[in-house]
């Protein structure tokens, strides 16, 4: 008796819809950061609050401070805790569902596919080592971002680059990710999701706890018609035909292979106890735990939608203890404003709101004119010949001595 054919009109639903969601998230996204780099006022949040990554970062400081670590917001723990959740459940299907960077390479993936035909695929003894390349870039950043307190991977991140690429910045600041971020999509458009496989640290951490996950892709044996289809539709390069379950920590749960198999009920997501989902169930199931955990979180307040203000970021820093109240019971903002929080993005309004250095004082020193000392500093320093650690050195030398803050000279350094 031959094997029942499996509908081709739910497993073109399921590629459609999983197409979608990888889309919109990484239109969004994008948008998102563009309106970052060019809005003023009130623009949404930054690369720094929307990465799951730097929520992995930041743990150590949180567990045993109470702390994040600057640039860090508590957004970038919650979408950590969603990935995980998700992992727990359905392994790596943020990367193979949500992450934005993944679509961003097979859809370099798929022109690839077009232009070579045949997809080329990576020699085996120069794939397998490099696969724990991986493993080793999270080890080094998460130790040196817990050693130091700081984003380390910041500078290096091709997502980060991503995220400035309306900004001068990206050459500027994030030269490395650019260069890592080009060799991501250019490698894509040779090997499946190239960065994916050989470098993303959230990918390694995803994988670790992908086999414990309760849902896995199964295969049945006696219906199998070993065509090979899963293995060719697979863009993390595993041997679906070869395996009764998929352990594979590469796998990142797109369901790329369930989609291809012509054989009803061969492979599927399924758990041990023969319990099964669909491709199209799993993608809207993972979606809707995304939804709930960053939903509930938005409800709470305690989701960073947008970037908050230079007084909101020195009041919370007064919250953790920074402060002291002056004699008429104000905060004294000048004595403990920690000048590390003016940035390229920061203007000079915000800078004069909060520390009290008069606007005029800025225009005869700087040169920016009231009018447009609302702008961020990054987009006024080569008009005018200062750089942001020009106006934390006024600052600093305005909470001691207002007179030598008149009479500073700027530096113009190009940093930031």
């Amino acid at each position: 008796m031959s094997p029942e054919k499996a509908p081709r009109a739910p497993r073109t639903r399921a590629r459609i819809v999983r197409w979608a969601v990888l889309a919109s998230v990484l239109a969004a996204i994008t948008v998102i950061g563009y309106l970052h780099q060019t809005a003023g006022t009130g623009r949404p949040a930054g690369v720094d609050a929307l990465c799951p990554f730097g929520g992995l970062e930041t743990a150590y400081a949180l567990v045993t401070s109470g702390f994040l670590l600057k640039r860090v917001a508590i957004s970038g723990v919650i979408l950590l805790v969603a990935a995980l959740a998700v992992a727990v459940v359905f392994r790596r299907s943020f990367c193979g569902q949500i992450c934005p960077l993944g679509f961003l390479q097979e859809m370099f993936g798929g022109l690839g596919r077009r232009v070579f035909k045949k997809r080329p695929v990576m020699p085996t003894w120069l794939d397998r080592p490099a696969r724990y390349l991986k493993y080793v870039v999270l080890v080094v950043f998460i130790g040196l971002a817990w050693t130091t307190a700081d984003l380390a991977i910041r500078p290096y991140d091709p997502w980060v680059a991503y995220m400035h690429l309306t900004s001068a910045e990206v050459f500027a600041e994030f030269s490395i990710g650019f260069a890592v971020l080009v060799a991501a999509v250019v490698g894509s458009f040779v090997y499946d999701r190239f960065f994916c496989k050989y470098l993303c640290p959230m990918g390694a951490t995803l994988g670790l706890i992908s086999k414990f996950s309760i849902f896995k892709v199964r295969r049945t044996t006696t219906t199998c018609i070993d065509c090979k289809a899963c293995d060719i539709a697979c863009p993390v390069n595993i041997n679906v035909s070869e395996a009764e379950t998929v352990n594979s920590p590469e796998c990142i749960n797109c369901n790329e292979c369930v989609t291809a198999c012509p054989v009803k009920d061969t492979l599927a997501m399924s758990t041990s106890g023969g319990k099964r989902l669909s491709a199209l169930g799993t993608t809207v199931a993972v979606v809707a735990v995304f939804a709930i955990i960053v939903g509930g979180a938005t409800v709470a307040g305690s989701f960073e939608w947008r970037t908050p203000s230079l007084a909101q970021e020195a009041g919370a820093g007064r919250g953790n203890g920074a402060g002291s109240e002056g004699a008429d019971g104000d905060t004294a903002l000048i004595g403990d404003f920690d000048v590390s929080l003016i940035k390229g993005r920061t203007t000079l309004t915000e800078v004069s709101e909060v520390t009290g250095i008069p606007a005029s004082m800025f225009q005869r020193v700087l040169g920016v004119p009231e009018s447009e000392q609302g702008l961020p500093l990054k987009d006024t320093k080569g008009t005018y010949g200062f750089s942001p650690e020009d106006v934390r050195t006024m600052v600093e030398l305005y909470r001691v001595d207002p007179a030598a803050a008149e009479a500073y000279i700027p530096l113009g350094s190009s940093e930031e």
